[in-house]
């Protein structure tokens, strides 16, 4: 038994050290690039999905290379003669996650092109900015504006105008097909409190596609022919046979449901036939799964981290888990409640703590709860740990991102995002 504990010590130090080396080696550079680069970055799989498309446009992977600007440095672009940047805007104006160093980089020489020749740094580059972003809101595409602007000062040569495309459209870009589900079963998990919050399961008779914990799913409302496409994340994993969604009931300022929500939650029978794509979303893929992991979520963001559990249930081994989540009522008898509970039980989570906006004693949201455990999440996250947040941007979304950065510190807060730790489904 002394010897068994010795070496699963041993064991757990070795990996450990090997985590800390890595994390801790300096980025080198990708030894050989094709005469053209596409660059892409994104928070979902859009920038991805049209990256590859714009690689095969231009002669396919013997001319061009595809990789995303978290793997690309600055002084790489005078390795290639042309290089094609397609970008999303996230937040409000934003970087994606993972273009948020390689951006800050391009600000630092720009910054600096007014006392050296960084101003002629580029000048043997040509470019092409392919930016996404979503034209409801007033920033539309301004990462991939501002991304186009930094290029040209620092003297690189633009080929065409910013293009620009709307979300919405990109949104339909996946590899995979769209396929007919089954509505098999929809259950309400707050049965006492409003909006209302529902479970979906789908089943399919076809061969399932893959999908890993993190993806989304694309659906497109049948009730309505002009109407967008729609985005969920993924709750469940293969493993489980079937598909399974969290939807919460979206209400208009007119008190009428809205057109995807209200249709999936109210509307379609079971045993409709309903079609669905599932979308590869990479930035939300957690692969080390020993290492600690902090999952963050209010709301239908339950989707996000029920697939992550999901995942972390079928490895051997796993590290701890520690979940943080938020709803509005604390009414232990919800479904939300039993489910979560479960996962608890099983051993998935290891440390749990609950946040209710709408406690009549002690209203709470997730960022409060990390306020007052702001030291035990530095510790948590360590050198290894990984942060995965799911719900609504505006709120939550940002106020973590901001609790997040207090715990960590500016500087172990950026090399902590650089690194890919950091994985955020927000909507």
């Amino acid at each position: 038994m002394i010897t068994l504990a010795v070496v699963l010590c041993l064991s757990w130090l070795v990996w450990t050290l090997s985590v800390v080396w890595r994390h801790r080696q300096p980025r080198t550079a990708v030894a050989a690039l094709q005469p053209v680069l596409v660059a892409y970055a994104s928070q979902t799989g859009s920038a991805r999905a049209l990256a590859l498309q714009q690689q095969l446009a231009l002669g396919g992977p013997a001319q061009a290379s595809v990789m995303p600007l978290s793997e690309l440095v600055p002084k790489q672009l005078s390795q290639v003669q042309k290089a094609v940047f397609v970008v999303s805007t996230y937040g409000d104006g934003e970087p994606p996650d993972n273009g948020r160093r390689f951006y800050r980089e391009l600000q630092a020489l720009t910054a600096a092109s007014g006392h050296s020749s960084n101003g002629q740094l580029f000048s043997s580059l040509a470019y092409d900015v392919l930016a996404l972003g979503d034209s409801r809101y007033p920033k539309f595409c301004q990462f991939g504006a501002d991304l186009y602007q930094l290029l040209a000062r620092l003297g690189a040569k633009a080929s065409l105008p910013l293009q620009t495309r709307d979300q919405q459209q990109a949104a339909q870009l996946t590899d995979n097909p769209w396929q007919s589900w089954q509505l098999a079963a929809r259950t309400r998990l707050n049965t006492e409190s409003q909006p209302g919050l529902f479970q979906l399961r789908f089943t399919c008779s076809e061969p399932l596609p893959c999908w890993r914990a993190g993806d989304l799913v694309a659906i497109k409302p049948d009730n309505n022919e002009q109407a967008t496409v729609r985005r969920y994340s993924v709750a469940s994993v293969p493993a489980d046979n079937e598909l399974q969604l969290v939807v919460r009931q979206q209400v208009t300022e007119h008190g009428e449901l809205g057109l995807c929500s209200g249709w999936l939650t109210l509307t379609a029978e079971i045993g409709q036939q309903v079609n669905l794509q599932v979308v590869a979303n990479p930035s939300c893929y957690i692969n080390e799964h020993q290492a600690p992991l902090l999952l963050i979520a209010a709301g239908s963001g339950l989707a996000g981290i029920r697939g992550h559990l999901a995942e972390r249930a079928q490895q051997a081994g796993p590290g701890p888990v520690w979940l943080i989540y938020g709803e509005r009522d604390a009414d232990p008898n919800q479904r939300l409640h039993s489910e979560l509970a479960l996962w608890q039980q099983r051993g998935v989570i290891t440390m749990f703590d609950w946040a209710f906006s709408r406690d009549s004693e002690k209203p709470a949201y997730v960022q409060d709860v990390m306020r007052n455990k702001i030291d035990e999440i530095k510790g948590f996250i360590g050198v290894s740990g990984r942060v995965y947040v799911c719900g609504r941007y505006e709120g939550m979304g940002t106020a973590v991102d901001t609790m997040l950065r207090t715990a960590l510190g500016p500087e172990e807060y950026q090399q902590f995002v650089a690194q890919g730790r950091y994985h955020r489904d927000l909507y």
